[in-house]
């Protein structure tokens, strides 16, 4: 990977980041705000194209989201429930490929 293209978290970023939206009660628009306060740049249209799957991220949009949310959690005295994109790529290396 060159360094000037940013790795692509994987395909189940979306997925984990909108699982730990509806584990909060964070509306979409608290989320973005506390995203950009830890230096996310995405615009509020992208991180909701991104949530529904619709726009790729990077590794570090992922985990500056992630972040975002598992600081909401950790606010409340709860665990940190969203994965990074470390994990997800340890999980994905994991997982059998889907039958065909």
């Amino acid at each position: 990977m060159s360094a000037d293209r940013p790795s692509r978290a994987p395909s189940s970023s979306h997925v984990v980041l909108r699982a730990g939206l509806a584990l909060s009660d964070l509306e979409l628009s608290q989320l973005w705000a506390a995203y950009l306060g830890i230096g996310g740049s995405l615009t509020a249209t992208e991180l909701t194209e991104a949530l529904y799957g619709q726009r790729a991220l990077s590794e570090h949009e992922h985990d500056v989201v992630a972040q975002a949310l598992n600081d909401y959690f950790v606010s409340r005295g709860q665990d940190h429930p969203v994965a990074y994109s470390d994990d997800l790529n340890d999980l994905e290396t994991l997982s059998p490929d889907p039958p065909t």
